[in-house]
């Protein structure tokens, strides 16, 4: 009897434990991160007797945790790839709004300059058509301060969501770290159930970082779960874990760079992190945020260059030589914070048209620098001083072997370009040079305005008579000292004559005796010829020697679209992705009510069935004491 009150037992306490773990999985069926568990059972070591073997009941071996370790890396892998490409997605959506905004755009406000600037040919005596030209010129000195501004806030962004995502994974790595501890030490056997919930919690925890980095875990015997990130950095080994955090770069002091490790023993990781928000945030910035930025600051050098030198060429009203129309800040020079040298590196730019929109990292090895270009690492090497890209490089005091620095001349560039002339009148419309043709002329020949090829020659203002000796024939004459320069030149209808820096054209039929006349601008008034060179300059190919300064932005404007749209396309893909794999997953360790209910009306059944078997020895029981009675 006492056999067969045993076995009923063991049944009972067995099929009980099912029961509880069958309704402990329908409870959960709507917990995020739950795994269904199973129970396994196996037979009690029964008794010999008389030659045959007698079964003594059964027991619960272990709660088992359904789990597919491979569904649950390609959940983690797709996270971390969607969560990478949706941040990039969100910020490079948010810049392309920003760029083409008209309300903050800097392509209208050049289009605006350049109106006002035709507008100004029109009546180049007007006072208020000159004021319209200045109130341009600061309007668009406005847009790309403003336009800089949005950009440095979205690097400020991106620092804050950077330092902020650091943070929670040092938390997430303590967490799990600490989760290790408690399974290693619990025992799963003994504590089967604390034991899985732990390792779902562990799972959801490891889930949480993989949207803000990718991660490669690797199952330890004794059941902890070890954290790999970048390549092979250990992150969480068995219970403990490495800090990290977000410092400022020793270089670039507005960045920020990732370190891994205790104090003292700290190295940065940064440029081997990939994948979730951080990897995403590192990536919009290197691609497009900051190529976005080197290109706004080469075009804001070059416009101030180009209408500076074009300016230059003309009178003001007073017949001074024009000034400049816009300022632009010195490139900067960085210096790693851990150099031990006493070098001080400076940068002038030399020529806008060689400059590339790109920082360049400059190490020095104790003889020589090896310069490299951040966009594109395009090295050059050489002792300083050195001309790179259009900028000149120079150095002073002693730097040490080892040493880095940083040239930065377009990236910040945007926000010191200013309006810097503030007078109507001080506004260089008209050329240094006049031309005029005698009222005595038989011909019906004209001169064209004379266009300033070389602002710098000597005898640029030098008065000069083309005198045509015969019909077909012409001289240059110098008229201060009435020296005949070139004698009979053939003319040809729309001749082009160049002497002195400057340069005209003769149209019309000519009779011998016409006499045209190139000469200084005293009172800047009676031509715009320095006006035209300044609006022609609205189609002239400046960037690169192939895109107008529209051109230019237009183009930066469309590389980000361009991104933008990528960026949308790959997170719509791999949304898919990710949620095929949650599908997998939750198909092999998700709840299904289905299955638990037929479960749960079969271990109800075996229950039943055990509770019998135990009713029945007590029967043969009471039957055997009745008999004894």
């Amino acid at each position: 009897m006492t056999d067969l009150l045993n076995t009923g037992k063991s049944a009972l306490f067995a099929f009980q434990r099912a029961l509880s773990t069958t309704s402990n999985n329908i409870a959960n069926v709507h917990t995020d991160g739950y795994s269904r568990q199973r129970v396994s059972m196996e037979p009690v070591s029964g008794d010999h007797s008389n030659r045959n073997y007698i079964g003594a009941g059964v027991r619960v071996s272990d709660i088992e945790r359904v789990h597919d370790l491979f569904a649950t890396a390609r959940v983690n892998s797709a996270t971390s790839a969607h969560s990478e490409q949706e941040v990039q997605y969100s910020m490079a959506s948010r810049l392309d709004n920003v760029v083409a905004n008209e309300g903050m755009s800097v392509s209208p406000a050049i289009n605006e300059f350049f109106n006002a600037i035709q507008d100004a040919n029109n009546d180049a005596s007007s006072l208020a058509a000159r004021e319209v030209v200045l109130s341009s010129a600061e309007q668009l000195a406005t847009r790309f301060q403003t336009m800089q501004a949005q950009l440095e806030d979205a690097h400020n962004d991106i620092n804050s969501r950077t330092r902020a995502a650091v943070e929670s994974v040092d938390e997430l790595a303590q967490s799990i770290a600490n989760i290790n501890q408690e399974i290693s030490s619990s025992g799963r056997l003994r504590q089967a159930q604390a034991a899985n919930d732990l390792m779902d919690q562990r799972d959801r925890l490891v889930n949480e970082l993989s949207t803000l980095i990718e991660v490669n875990t690797v199952e330890q015997e004794n059941g902890a779960l070890s954290i790999f990130i970048g390549k092979g950095i250990g992150l969480v080994v068995d219970g403990s874990h490495q800090n990290i955090k977000a410092v400022p770069d020793d270089i670039y002091p507005d960045r920020l760079q990732i370190q891994v490790g205790n104090e003292g023993s700290e190295r940065n990781i940064g440029a081997l992190l990939q994948g979730g928000e951080i990897g995403g945030l590192s990536a919009f910035a290197s691609e497009t945020l900051d190529p976005a930025k080197q290109q706004l600051g080469r075009l804001a050098l070059v416009m101030a260059e180009k209408f500076n030198n074009q300016h230059s060429q003309g009178i003001d009203l007073d017949g001074t030589t024009g000034g400049d129309l816009f300022g632009t800040a010195e490139p900067l020079a960085l210096s790693n914070d851990r150099n031990t040298g006493t070098g001080i590196m400076s940068v002038t730019i030399n020529d806008t048209n060689l400059l590339e929109p790109s920082d360049y990292l400059m190490r020095y090895d104790g003889a020589n620098f090896t310069v490299t270009r951040g966009s594109d690492g395009v090295q050059s090497s050489g002792a300083l001083p050195l001309t790179i890209d259009g900028l000149n490089l120079s150095i002073t005091g002693t730097p040490a072997a080892g040493d880095t620095f940083v040239i930065s001349a377009t990236s910040r560039a945007a926000s010191s370009f200013t309006a810097v002339l503030n007078d109507p009148e001080n506004l260089a419309l008209a050329g240094k040079l006049t031309t005029r043709s005698e009222i005595a002329n038989l011909g019906d020949s004209r001169i064209s305005p004379a266009t300033v090829n070389d602002p710098d020659a000597v005898a640029l203002t030098n008065p000069i008579d083309i005198v045509f000796s015969t019909d077909t024939t012409y001289d240059i004459v110098d008229v201060n000292t009435g020296t005949t320069l070139t004698a009979g030149v053939t003319y040809t209808e729309g001749d082009s004559v160049s002497l002195n820096g400057w340069e005209a054209t003769l149209e019309g039929k000519a009779r011998s005796g016409d006499i045209h006349r190139i000469e200084p601008n005293t009172t800047g008034l009676g031509n715009n010829s320095n006006g035209l060179g300044l609006s022609d300059m609205q189609l002239e190919a400046v960037i690169d020697e192939s895109q107008s300064f529209t051109d230019a932005y237009g183009a930066m404007v469309s590389r980000i679209g361009a991104h933008t749209q990528s960026a949308e396309s790959r997170t719509k893909a791999l949304e898919s992705l990710r949620s095929n794999a949650v599908d997998r997953q939750q198909s092999i360790q998700g709840v299904s009510l289905d299955e638990e209910a037929i479960d749960l009306t079969r271990y109800q059944q075996a229950y039943q069935a055990s509770a019998q078997i135990i009713a029945t020895a007590d029967t043969l029981f009471q039957t055997i004491l009745g008999a004894l009675r």
